[in-house]
């Protein structure tokens, strides 16, 4: 059985990211969306020059799209310039991380995740209920073989009743 959802993630409020470095600074603001995709899910990224930067690995194949903005995104000891329009794929458990140092602006960085990273959407899921009230688990159309690919509850793209 599918959920399909809809919206638009300009309208997503931004976390602070989890992940902090020994002065307590804050890495990156990020948003998850399309996490009800049976093997991937999307996140964006937003840093500022100077930001701290945080080297990690995951099981997850990524590919990095730099949507405003630049930064060097660093995998596995080799940096990649990344502006508009530009993109690296990271593949599972390559160590990587984005250094935004000269950027006229916040650089904007689009992840696609594969299979999808429970840790970030959960977090991120939690994170919207807590700080929000948004229940991002009520939203969304159930699609199955009974619905001949129509709706069943009729939910576009709110989480509200």
């Amino acid at each position: 059985m599918a959920k399909i959802m809809y919206g638009n993630y300009n309208d997503l409020p931004w976390m602070p990211n989890h992940k902090k470095d020994v002065d307590g600074k804050v890495m990156c603001y990020m948003k998850c969306f399309a996490m009800e995709a049976a093997n991937l899910h999307m996140c964006m990224g937003k840093m500022y020059n100077g930001m701290p930067i945080g080297p990690h690995t995951h099981p997850n194949e990524q590919i990095a799209t730099c949507v405003k903005g630049e930064c060097d995104y660093w995998v596995n000891g080799v940096p990649y310039r990344l502006a508009p329009g530009c993109w690296v794929n990271v593949p599972p458990h390559y160590v990587h991380y984005a250094h935004v140092y000269r950027s006229v602006g916040p650089c904007y960085q689009l992840d696609i995740m594969s299979p999808r990273r429970s840790s970030s959407c959960d977090e991120y899921i939690a994170w919207l209920k807590e700080e929000h009230d948004i229940d991002w688990n009520a939203g969304g159309n159930i699609m199955d073989k009974s619905t001949k690919g129509r709706p069943r509850n009729g939910l576009l793209t709110t989480n509200k009743g």
